[in-house]
């Protein structure tokens, strides 16, 4: 078989004629089936990400300055968490999990019958397309959400300032929220996939994608392997974009991508925390 043969049949299977996720999402449907259509299965799936996404920077944290190589991608190197706001950030997002997301997943388990898993498994192209198509709409849901919350005072004092307790934010803060806060994310991550119609399986990989991604802006880290430094034209603002909002309240509302930002006014360059990161070490 020649070379364009072998790209004439990867591009058939991304097209969905025959998906290359076909094996992948046979065995996860006749092997899983009763778990993966409990309507509980999005909630153990994104909160099992959380804490395991988390534990990597927790540990860089935590070493602190015994891994210098690690400590030169810290953004603000001289700011680090302490054991203290660990274990409440830890215990915030534990609190809303257990009363607030658990009760209203039990009550959607109880509310909706469980899912039917298609047959077909969608496209390589449908499953990029659709998790990039999600996080795009999100981008743009939560930027309203955010702004409002810093220009209408009692929604910040009421929902949004437990967020902004630590102007050096950490990957255990990505959830240290007011519960309306995590309820409204929630149901916007559950919500996007249906408006879009994707597939069970892209939805899931979203959702899992968009765990992370969050965790990432919140990191403290700006490594040369961030999202944000793998897109080029400075369209995905990472780390070091959600840093500054952190410094700087009232600039990069934007979740994950800088277009909204630039086109509203908002933008704040990340060079700001470069500056200030070689103020510090000075």
């Amino acid at each position: 078989m020649s070379l364009a043969d072998i790209n004439v049949d990867f591009w058939i299977n991304c097209s969905g004629k025959t998906s290359l996720l076909q094996p992948l999402w046979d065995n996860l449907r006749l092997n899983y089936r009763d778990y993966l259509r409990s309507p509980l299965f999005p909630i153990v799936l994104t909160v099992s990400s959380y804490f395991v996404f988390c534990i990597p920077f927790l540990v860089f944290d935590i070493m602190g300055d015994r891994w210098e190589k690690v400590q030169r991608f810290k953004i603000q190197p001289s700011r680090r968490p302490t054991a203290s706001t660990l274990m409440h950030c830890a215990s915030v997002t534990l609190y809303n999990h257990v009363f607030l997301v658990l009760p209203a997943s039990v009550a959607q388990w109880a509310w909706r019958p469980p899912v039917d898993l298609p047959d077909e498994a969608p496209s390589l192209l449908e499953l990029i397309a659709g998790v990039i198509g999600n996080l795009l709409l999100f981008d743009f849901q939560y930027y309203i959400w955010h702004l409002l919350h810093h220009r209408i005072r009692w929604l910040y004092v009421t929902f949004h300032a437990i967020h902004h307790n630590y102007s050096s934010p950490f990957a255990l803060a990505t959830q240290c929220l007011g519960g309306w806060e995590l309820l409204t994310v929630g149901f916007w991550t559950t919500l996007n996939p249906v408006i879009l119609r994707c597939h069970l399986l892209t939805t899931w990989t979203f959702m899992v994608v968009h765990v992370y991604v969050s965790i990432e802006d919140h990191c403290g880290y700006d490594f040369p392997w961030a999202t944000s430094r793998l897109i080029p034209f400075d369209i995905y603002g990472g780390p070091s974009h959600h840093d500054v909002h952190h410094q700087k309240p009232n600039t990069n509302f934007a979740p994950h991508f800088s277009h909204w930002d630039k086109i509203f006014g908002t933008h704040a360059d990340a060079s700001f925390t470069s500056a200030t990161k070689q103020i510090k070490c000075k």
